[in-house]
């Protein structure tokens, strides 16, 4: 999302405008705060209840004031740096436990820049993403915005964009037309229909199992997994043999080809993955969904008709044998309505509220 935001800032912004994406991990942060950081990946994909415990405790008040002021103490000084050698006049925070070492790191500047966080969570959104209270608010839902004006932050402090996603995905085949090109250049067949299955950027969810069930349900499909930074299931993927075609790819900073060449997505209910294959036209098969900010999300899709819900293998398989049944007369419909819950201008709307403030 940050990278979309990115890319439509430069296209809509001024001549020589100057847009950074700075990770903290990457720019001097003390150990102890990257190992809170980088420990969301193992959690996720080991111990989800463990996630979801975090998650409800960092939203009460003490304890999430502890975790922010320990996080500050490896992050402050660092991003003070980066941010005072940018000198920029705004600054997006685009994850809930940074805010804090963003606000100080854009206060120590003179004239301080403009500070705008950027909600990502769709339904149930978590406290963290207000500190700082005093921040512009860009949000991707009705109902995001809506907990922020309960939050009493003013409306005019809060504008809502959707989730920016890849330009390229809105240029790319909608439900009806054809996907053989795409297909072709990724060297995929033109014929069974493609599932694109993915456990977000750290490959979390019951990946392994589901392609299991889908090989041996004698389904006529090929499939494609987004394996995120889960080498081990990059590894057990390839190193087998399957009787559908399958693709299995490690982390991707772009993976906006291959969502253009499938049909139907099928994981975990993370927002972007969701924005994402929501504006490619594809229709999905929610099968994880970390407790907390994602349960929501899976039932936000299912009412909207864009998506189904497996809670097994066994499940998604006799779904998916549903969906391809009838010439996918029931596919097409949930592809459009996919196409019709996206967001296309979200990218576009988010960097006009961003460019307002230089």
């Amino acid at each position: 999302m940050a990278e979309a935001l990115r890319i439509a800032l430069l296209e809509l912004g001024p001549p020589g405008l100057r847009v950074a994406i700075d990770d903290p991990l990457q720019r001097g942060a003390r150990p102890h705060a990257g190992l809170v950081l980088r420990g969301y990946g193992p959690v996720v994909r080991s111990a989800p209840g463990l996630w979801g415990l975090l998650f409800s405790t960092f939203a009460r008040p003490a304890a999430r004031g502890a975790l922010e002021s320990f996080l500050l103490s490896g992050l402050g000084q660092a991003m003070e740096r980066t941010t005072a050698a940018r000198r920029p006049r705004v600054v997006v925070n685009c994850h809930p436990l940074l805010g804090p070492a963003a606000a100080r790191s854009a206060l120590a500047l003179r004239p301080a820049p403009k500070l705008v966080t950027m909600i990502t969570d769709l339904t149930v959104v978590h406290p963290g993403w207000l500190s700082p209270r005093d921040a512009h608010f860009m949000t991707p839902s009705a109902v995001a915005t809506r907990w922020c004006l309960d939050q009493g932050i003013q409306p005019d402090r809060v504008v809502e964009v959707g989730l920016p996603v890849d330009a390229g995905l809105l240029t790319g085949p909608q439900p009806g037309e054809t996907r053989a090109g795409p297909r072709r250049d990724l060297g995929l067949a033109p014929g069974p229909p493609c599932l694109l299955l993915g456990g977000g950027g750290e490959g979390a969810g019951r990946l392994l199992p589901l392609v299991t069930a889908l090989d041996g349900s004698g389904l006529e499909v090929q499939a494609v997994v987004l394996c995120g930074r889960n080498r081990r299931l990059l590894s057990s993927l390839r190193r087998r043999r399957w009787r559908i075609p399958l693709v299995a790819l490690p982390y991707l900073e772009d993976p906006s080809p291959w969502l253009l060449a499938s049909d139907i997505y099928i994981g975990k209910a993370g927002p972007s993955a969701l924005a994402e294959a929501a504006a490619s036209g594809l229709a999905m098969v929610v099968t994880d969904a970390l407790p907390g900010q994602e349960l929501a999300n899976r039932q936000l899709l299912v009412e909207s008709g864009a998506a189904l819900s497996a809670d097994s293998p066994g499940e998604l398989v006799r779904l998916l044998g549903e969906l391809c049944a009838g010439g996918g007369a029931r596919l097409l419909e949930m592809q459009r309505r996919a196409v019709a819950w996206s967001r296309p201008g979200a990218s576009a709307l988010a960097a006009a509220t961003v460019l307002k403030w230089l």
